[in-house]
């Protein structure tokens, strides 16, 4: 499998064992060296390209390529593999002619005859087979097809403008609702902060029974049907459920029972001793 020269640190492709084939230095050896690659598809690290071409264009000094490069003509890697490198930008290239679509045709096969006939052209160009024959025979289609090649490349340019401007209003509209949305949870924490404090504020003070200030403020309760036991109505819920009904009940159950004034919740408490005097241990000073 082909990878891409990138990693999620995005410096690219780091094999210590990758040496430029001029200066024969390695990524062991120069753990920041820079390889780029030629027009040639032939990879060279940035100390040799900046020596061999700084005096301008020159040919390429990999032994039986005599192809004439310029110091400009140097490009950073996509992909790992060069043979992959080299058909991704063949591709590219024949793109910008070969643009005809599927309604430039009268019927299927015409335009299955074309889509074979680049996928040959770009066979061949990159395994130079033919090339003579095959750069010939795009500058032929090019010529040809001209007014329809034009009116094509400018109808891609439109529709990519459009798609840009399209994902441009998502992005907008996605971040307005992401506002949005957040502004209102804020709103509401805060009703709900303050719903809070409010009661709270009514229960601790207030002479009324906490059963009539939670109708009175609208708390309402209903019954679970998965747990026997009372809970907050989710509409109310503002996260003092429990406390409420706690104190519900207590209100309730100090309604209903008869006040004692003699009896105390402290009179059964027998784990002490009562003594007649009590001695300080701790002489005042």
């Amino acid at each position: 499998m082909t990878s891409r020269l990138t990693t999620p640190n995005g410096k690219g492709f780091q094999d210590p064992d990758e040496e430029c084939p001029v200066c024969r230095n390695t990524r062991y050896l120069t753990p920041n060296m820079r390889l780029l690659v030629s027009e040639c598809y032939h990879k060279m690290c940035q100390s040799c390209i900046d020596r061999l071409f700084a005096n301008g264009a020159t040919e390429c000094p990999i032994p039986g390529c005599k192809k004439t490069l310029r110091k400009i003509s140097f490009v950073e890697p996509t992909f790992e593999d060069l043979s992959v490198e080299k058909e991704v930008r063949i591709r590219k290239k024949l793109a910008q002619q070969f643009n005809k679509r599927r309604e430039d045709f009268n019927a299927p096969k015409e335009y299955n005859d074309y889509l074979e006939m680049v996928e040959k052209l770009v066979w061949n160009l990159n395994n130079d087979i033919d090339l003579e024959k095959t750069k010939a025979r795009i500058e032929s289609f090019a010529t040809e097809n001209r007014e329809i090649i034009a009116k094509n490349a400018k109808k891609q340019f439109e529709e990519e403008e459009w798609a840009s401007r399209v994902q441009d209003n998502e992005r907008k509209k996605k971040k307005k609702n992401f506002e949005e949305y957040t502004n209102k949870l804020a709103e509401e924490k805060k009703a709900k902060e303050a719903h809070k404090a409010e009661v709270i504020e009514l229960l601790a003070n207030s002479t009324e029974s906490a059963k009539s200030i939670l109708e009175k403020k609208g708390v309402a309760r209903k019954k679970s049907n998965t747990r026997n036991k009372d809970s907050l109505d989710d509409d109310n819920n503002d996260g003092i459920g429990e406390l409420l009904i706690g104190l519900d009940k207590v209100s309730q159950e100090e309604e209903t029972k008869e006040f004692d004034p003699i009896a105390s919740e402290y009179m059964d408490i027998d784990h002490y001793t009562l003594k007649d005097k009590y001695y300080d241990t701790y002489p005042c000073i």
